[in-house]
């Protein structure tokens, strides 16, 4: 009897306490909503540090609506906290580009993009996990497979275009500034002696000749750049890649079976049921 009391007890606390935790989460969105964006992080904070949420849907929202308060609030480092910590909850999270501005889903992409090697691995160990347990029964786990192709005339490109088709992002800008630097002095070298100094001078012809050795010194180091870019792209280049596979367990359908559906774009979607 003592027992069956004491159950009863800690399951109506337990209740409670969700509820509890349930309203916080509301009253901070709304905080949120109406502007009030340091009422909104205190409330947040305190819901996650320590941590007294139980699901991953409520840590996901209480991450982001901090995240978010942060940037409202200039606090932007913390902002990329946040934001890594809800990737790892869920790497291929999405934020609503319908109510949240361009530049904060820039910065969550680019975060994003940093953390791309872990998140990868995140999604390996789960999928990894989820094709290890049982199938439920009335449903079939289906596996994504998604391949993209690259193109090898991106690697012909200049400007760092086939380093940014790598992924080597840093090795694309170096390339596209110093590229664009040569052939900005090259054009301007050709511009400033055809309309600046026209039919020159005798005296003008040492100076004429300096702006003609800058100029086709720049167009030969862009051709080289060019062919270092070319080079350095074509030595990396590989031709598909494969990004870690989806797994998900879906209802049973009539006539489940490997079914390989090209997608928009450049790559290739293979989904099997089993």
């Amino acid at each position: 009897m003592i027992t069956g009391v004491l159950l009863a007890g800690l399951l109506l606390s337990q209740s409670a306490d969700a509820a509890a935790i349930e309203d916080d989460l509301r009253r901070a969105k709304n905080e949120y909503a109406y502007g009030n964006y340091e009422k909104s992080a205190d409330i947040l904070r305190g819901l996650l540090y320590p941590m007294r949420l139980v699901t991953d849907e409520q840590v996901i929202e209480a991450r982001k609506y901090l995240a978010l308060s942060y940037y409202l609030l200039d606090r932007l480092d913390e902002v990329g906290e946040e934001f890594a910590k809800l990737l790892h909850i869920d790497p291929d999270y999405q934020l609503d580009p319908f109510t949240i501005a361009p530049p904060v889903i820039e910065m969550f992409e680019a975060i994003r993009r940093r953390l791309e090697s872990e998140l990868n691995v995140i999604r390996q160990l789960r999928s990894d996990s989820l094709r290890q347990a049982p199938v439920k029964p009335g449903l079939q786990r289906e596996i994504e497979r998604r391949i993209t192709e690259r193109s090898e005339l991106a690697t012909f490109l200049p400007f760092g275009v086939g380093q940014f088709q790598n992924g080597q992002v840093k090795w694309g800008v170096a390339f596209a500034v110093s590229e664009l630097l040569l052939l900005a002095v090259n054009v301007a070298a050709y511009t400033y002696t055809v309309r600046v100094v026209g039919d020159y001078e005798p005296e003008d012809r040492k100076l004429v000749q300096s702006l003609a050795v800058t100029q086709y010194s720049a167009l030969a180091l862009f051709g080289l750049a060019w062919s270092l870019g070319v080079f350095h792209a074509r030595l990396h280049f590989i031709p598909a890649v494969e990004a870690p596979p989806t797994v998900r367990e879906v209802p049973v359908t009539p006539s489940p079976g490997p079914s390989p559906r090209p997608r928009p774009g450049r790559g290739l979607m293979l989904t099997l049921s089993y």
